[in-house]
């Protein structure tokens, strides 16, 4: 980890950080600052961080387009995790779809 061009570093941490905590979105946002980039330069689609969450948001002509899309974010958001040894739990990934109709 980078903190402020400062180079630390890694050790195990066999404790975590109790869900509720005001340092849990902070640490949350840091582990994954390079997420949106990441999918944004492989797929187009637009990336939004909340709090706690991520949001990856596709467009096109037809659902079928959008769902390729939004399956290829999934694949590479998976990947990018995989190599920071994180893991999304992607039982509670939804998606919505929005159209004109």
């Amino acid at each position: 980890m980078v903190s402020e061009g400062n180079v630390l570093q890694s050790h195990s941490v066999a404790a975590g950080v109790p869900q509720g905590s005001p340092v849990s979105p902070i640490l949350f946002a840091r582990y994954t600052a390079g997420l949106i980039n990441w999918v944004e330069d492989r797929v187009q689609a637009e990336g939004l961080s909340f709090i706690n969450d991520v949001g990856l948001v596709a467009t096109g002509k037809a659902v079928n387009q959008v769902v390729k899309k939004l399956e290829t974010c999934a694949v590479e958001s998976i990947e990018w995790a995989s190599r920071r040894d994180l893991q999304f739990d992607t039982v509670k990934t939804e998606a919505a779809l929005f159209t004109l109709r």
